[in-house]
């Protein structure tokens, strides 16, 4: 999985983020480690399992680029009780 870069520009335009650093404290990451994510760093199922928690289904699928997984074969990995994973 990595980040949906065109996904992340629309998701940031849409709640008015405007740089990196909001961006990175939204999602609750280093600005470094943003910046890889950017660059195609793959990004763990746990980070991806926060993100969804944080934030929801809808920005995942949004901001996330699942490539050889699918939605439902991420969250088959965990617990879901009600709208979070465990």
């Amino acid at each position: 999985m990595k980040l949906n870069i065109d996904g992340c520009r629309s998701y940031c335009k849409q709640c008015g983020i405007k740089n990196y650093v909001e961006l990175a404290e939204v999602l609750e990451l280093n600005v470094t480690v943003l910046k890889l994510l950017e660059q195609g760093i793959e990004i763990g199922y746990d980070a991806v399992k926060e993100i969804y928690n944080k934030l929801g289904e809808e920005v995942v699928l949004q901001i996330i680029d699942f490539g050889e997984e699918t939605p439902n074969g991420f969250k088959s990995k965990y617990f879901q009780i009600g709208n979070k994973l465990y």
